[in-house]
């Protein structure tokens, strides 16, 4: 288990006495196996810098939009992401949040989150605290006004997601919402990507992720006990192409961030390569 150590602010105790959700367990061995994947394939991906610098910062910026027009009025106030990677989001976030404690099991992309907070200059970067550990080693008795998991919930296990929704569920404030955002299994991209790339396409993934069923994860939220769950399609090419298109100038991928938008607000949206979903505890 994580140490307590130096702790940013919590937000209000949750009303009632405290009620720890129990994570459906895996086997230690099966544990050992898919945290030693995930911290392999990481280390080589920040190693090797596997995305086009500009189409990753344009993914944030639009991520963080998503992120504070479901926060809405209420703002984020004290924040926990899960899966933090790089921290490139929660340095944009944390402008913006009372603070935020950021987490990811990879050593590797603690390590560049924590030089670039160190590096950043940002106003908000006295608000916000990396640790190394796994979602499955969190600490439970801290309460947050927003749990944020982008890019992270395709990383579960199918059989402990439930239970983890369930431990956020448990771990928000009253009216706290929980945001994630992840890859679609609908998506057509996706599947031109296998077709085209073979067993290439496994090299942009880690062993165990997956793409995720937008219907079935906003099921998943409801069963968890969020409430107003909302779905939005956010990409279709921006994504994929940070890493298809490493190296070179921005501009193609500010042209295919406009075509993104353009796309999900059609009717062809269902058929995106993301999507972000969203739900509040009850207040």
């Amino acid at each position: 288990m994580i140490s307590d150590g130096a702790r940013l602010p919590a937000s209000a105790p949750c009303k009632g006495p405290a009620v720890e959700v129990q994570m459906s367990r895996i086997e230690p061995s099966d544990r050992a196996r898919s945290e030693a994947d995930e911290k392999a394939f990481f280390a080589r991906y920040y190693a090797e810098q596997r995305y086009h610098p500009v189409g990753w910062r344009l993914r944030m910026q639009r991520d963080l939009r998503v992120l504070r027009e479901a926060a809405g009025a209420r703002g984020l106030g004290n924040v926990l992401s899960i899966g933090c990677g790089d921290g490139a989001f929660e340095l944009l976030m944390a402008e913006h949040a009372a603070s935020v404690l950021a987490v990811d099991l990879s050593p590797e992309a603690i390590a560049v989150a924590q030089r670039a907070r160190d590096a950043s200059g940002a106003s908000g970067a006295a608000n916000l605290e990396f640790r190394c550990v796994s979602f499955r080693d969190l600490p439970r008795h801290q309460n947050f006004d927003t749990i944020v998991c982008l890019a992270f919930l395709h990383h579960v296990p199918a059989a402990e997601l439930p239970g983890f929704l369930l431990a956020c569920h448990d771990q928000l404030a009253p009216a706290g919402l929980f945001f994630s955002q992840d890859p679609n299994v609908n998506g057509v991209l996706r599947a031109i990507g296998r077709l085209v790339l073979g067993r290439g396409y496994d090299k942009y993934h880690s062993p165990d992720e997956r793409e995720l069923d937008p219907s079935e994860l906003a099921s998943q939220l409801r069963d968890a006990g969020l409430r107003d769950v909302a779905l939005r399609h956010v990409d279709l090419t921006l994504i994929p192409a940070c890493y298809v298109i490493r190296r070179g100038p921005g501009l193609p991928l500010r042209l295919l961030a406009s075509l993104d938008r353009a796309w999900c607000a059609t009717p062809l949206a269902p058929w995106s390569s993301g999507f972000a979903a969203w739900g509040r505890r009850a207040g």
